[in-house]
């Protein structure tokens, strides 16, 4: 039987996936909000070679998913939904 180590990014991978998923878009159609090619945003989905993605692709990540998708789940930085609510 084979160990799964299961890391953050992992999760992360799989919640931007299936964010985009859930909301009908393909790879593509999500590169085109993004202003990127739709290798780039496969590269950001995979677990097994993932890149992470510059501020600008973060920003956009963040308007588009309407919060959903965060930088601080890249980065160790503070929710910004909570920092709004406070």
């Amino acid at each position: 039987m084979r160990n799964i180590c299961v890391t953050e990014w992992d999760v992360w991978t799989v919640k931007l996936a299936n964010w985009r998923k859930m909301h009908g878009l393909t790879q593509a159609a999500l590169a085109d909000e993004l202003g990127c090619s739709q290798s780039y945003v496969s590269q950001i989905e995979r677990a097994d070679d993932p890149i992470v993605p510059g501020k600008d692709i973060l920003a956009r990540l963040y308007e588009i998913s309407g919060g959903d998708v965060q930088p601080n789940d890249f980065y160790d930085l503070p929710d910004l939904n909570s920092r709004e609510a406070a």
